[in-house]
């Protein structure tokens, strides 16, 4: 036996698509109490934009059951902010966040085009149910129709790549957002109170909530069984037309989306194996339209106000 030990292999780690630059777009707060007025001023200046609303009691229309407040694009301290309040107002919840992945560099060997391949067709939504349908709306791609259900999803992906990007300021950036629509699945984010939110890493919120499969080699043996046994049903009929006729059947059905597939071939959706295909930053890139981040933190410079010099002017006593 030879006693020289030989190099280790290299290890067969698929590629990285692309680095994408997280954020959190908007989330949502809740309470019974009325909100104070001092901390919709402070959240108001520490944040992109922010909506107050209120939840009525069915019964008694009159009656007021909670009051919400969803803010865009917050800052960290409006998430300290929130935080404080929440030792004075116990009941303070979130109940709605939307953590936000734009993609801000393009490895080599790809283009813009299989980038986004990738994430409207290979990306499914872990715990989605079997009967929900995809949903295209104003160049939008949602995992769930939302529109016609009668209680909003629990987490639901949107996909699009026609508005600016709120970190770069690039048009047409590409865009994945995962909305975690409801206080349970926010808290099985881990996401208890509003300082999680500080906490919790990205990487983590891609890995709980989305897996990424690549199925077009799997689709691709599915289809031409298929023709192979549609043909040997109908051998009278030209084999190019049956070709054409599955082809677009499959298409018509969704079949190519990660997502239709895992219904429709669970079996073999499952023996396929997860692509780590998203290089995610390790920070959360946050908006300070008031204040001035450090280099380790990432900033949404799109929000900040416009700045102008003004120079000093020295007069001269008489």
């Amino acid at each position: 036996m030879s006693r020289i030990i030989s190099a280790a292999p290299t290890q067969n780690k698929p590629p990285k698509i692309a680095l994408f630059a997280p954020y959190i777009d908007s989330i949502e707060v809740s309470t019974p109490h009325w909100l104070r007025p001092e901390l919709m001023s402070c959240v108001r200046a520490n944040c992109g934009s922010m909506k107050p609303d209120e939840v009525y009691d069915r019964l008694d229309p009159k009656r007021v059951r909670r009051h919400l407040l969803k803010i865009n694009q917050p800052s960290r301290l409006c998430i300290e902010l929130l935080q404080r309040y929440k030792l004075h107002d116990p009941k303070l919840s979130v109940y709605r966040v939307h953590p936000a992945f734009d993609v801000i560099t393009i490895y080599d060997a790809l283009a813009r085009e299989d980038v986004a391949e990738v994430l409207t067709k290979l990306v499914h939504l872990r715990y989605r149910r079997g009967k929900d349908e995809l949903h295209y709306e104003e160049g939008s791609l949602y995992s769930i129709r939302t529109r016609g259900r009668k209680s909003r999803p629990y987490r639901n992906t949107i996909f699009y790549d026609g508005k600016h990007s709120k970190i770069t300021g690039e048009l047409d950036a590409i865009h994945l957002e995962i909305r975690l629509e409801r206080k349970r699945s926010v808290q099985a984010a881990g996401i208890e109170e509003p300082a999680d939110l500080l906490k919790i890493k990205p990487i983590e919120i891609v890995a709980k909530q989305i897996v990424v499969k690549d199925i077009r080699n799997m689709l691709k043996k599915i289809t031409l069984r298929g023709i192979k046994l549609t043909c040997a049903d109908y051998p009278d009929v030209d084999r190019k037309h049956i070709e054409r006729r599955i082809r677009a059947i499959y298409g018509r059905i969704g079949l190519d989306h990660a997502s239709i597939f895992a219904r429709r071939y669970p079996k073999q959706f499952e023996r396929l194996k997860h692509w780590d295909c998203m290089d995610v930053e390790e920070g959360w890139n946050w908006a300070s339209p008031d204040l001035q981040c450090d280099d380790k933190v990432g900033e949404l410079r799109c929000l900040l106000p416009p700045t102008s010099f003004k120079p000093k002017v020295q007069r001269e006593r008489l």
